[in-house]
């Protein structure tokens, strides 16, 4: 594969960094997944890459009820020019503006985050079947332990899952494939 071209400029697609009682992974694997998550963001801003937080809601259950926001997990907040999607599904496909995101980037995106087992799955199936590309940064995503298998070995079965539809790699070779932003002269 010619990783190079897919992942020269990609949009950096996070999920689930805020807080969130639907996060269950054990306090070491969560502090490991949002350091290197840290990391990866650092580098896509270095480089230039437009990047996207991906919050997952509750469906609120009536119009005017009031929406209350989680926070970031330190370190993990978006600024002004990052964009924020909120889903109340799986896929970050369907948030409506996710999709007309990814169609104006022509696909090209990288994911990384908490909830590897069902909002990076469900978004690599969907991007896959419209033909877009994407990386999984599969040691920046973490996945919650859903009954007797451990938390790890489920987490390298989904990224074996996800391996059918993209490309899986971890953060420092996907980082050492970005060049870094050229300034304006």
């Amino acid at each position: 594969m010619h990783h190079r071209a897919r992942v020269e400029r990609p949009l950096l697609v996070l999920v689930g960094l805020h807080r969130s009682d639907k996060v269950t992974l054990e306090a070491g694997l969560l502090n490991l997944v949002l350091e290197n998550c840290r990391a990866v963001l650092g580098r896509a801003r270095f480089s230039g890459c437009g990047i996207a937080f991906v919050r997952c809601m509750p469906q609120q259950s009536s119009p005017t009820e009031f929406q209350t926001y989680p926070a970031w997990y330190q370190g993990c907040e978006p600024t002004r020019n990052d964009m924020v999607f909120d889903v109340t599904q799986a896929s970050c496909y369907s948030n409506s503006e996710f999709a007309q995101a990814m169609a104006h980037n022509d696909g090209n995106f990288t994911i990384a985050g908490l909830f590897g087992e069902t909002t990076c799955l469900s978004t690599a199936i969907d991007a896959h079947h419209r033909g877009h590309r994407f990386t999984y940064l599969s040691d920046a995503s973490g996945c919650a332990n859903n009954g007797p298998i451990a938390a790890p070995l489920f987490h390298d079965a989904i990224s074996q899952v996800i391996s059918v539809y993209g490309d899986v790699m971890g953060r420092e070779k996907w980082a050492s494939f970005l060049q870094p932003r050229r300034e304006a002269r």
